[in-house]
């Protein structure tokens, strides 16, 4: 029979905030709103997985200004490896990323296109 190593799973945690995360990404009407409400949302998850981590890791998430592209850096990066090996935490990340992307890029869309508009009505 084949060993397997078990993985961990952090789903339950990923849907008790699922809700509320959703909720927030919505209200959001800047692209700094989604990088904040991703933010403070990653550094909840993780305090469910491990309590102790603290909150003001959340400044340690670097962000791409002109593409929403997120690193964590310092000692979020070490965390958030140690948390990942053997788990499905890269995973869950990536889907709350993904979430808060579309948002990201309809609240660009949407600049974009009152850009658009008040350029067109500056000319009449």
């Amino acid at each position: 029979m084949e060993s397997r190593e078990k993985m961990l799973s952090y789903v339950k945690y990923e849907h008790e905030l699922e809700t509320e995360y959703r909720e927030k990404l919505a209200e959001a009407k800047r692209k700094s709103d989604v990088r904040d409400v991703f933010a403070e949302f990653i550094i909840k998850l993780l305090r469910k997985i491990n309590p102790d981590i603290p909150a003001s890791l959340q400044e340690q998430i670097r962000f791409d200004e002109k593409e929403f592209q997120f690193e964590f850096v310092h000692e979020l990066k070490k965390v958030v490896d140690e948390l990942s090996e053997g788990s499905d935490l890269r995973a869950i990340i990536n889907r709350m990323y993904e979430a808060a992307n579309h948002r990201y890029k309809k609240i660009e869309h949407d600049e974009n296109l009152d850009f658009f508009r008040i350029s067109n009505n500056a000319k009449k």
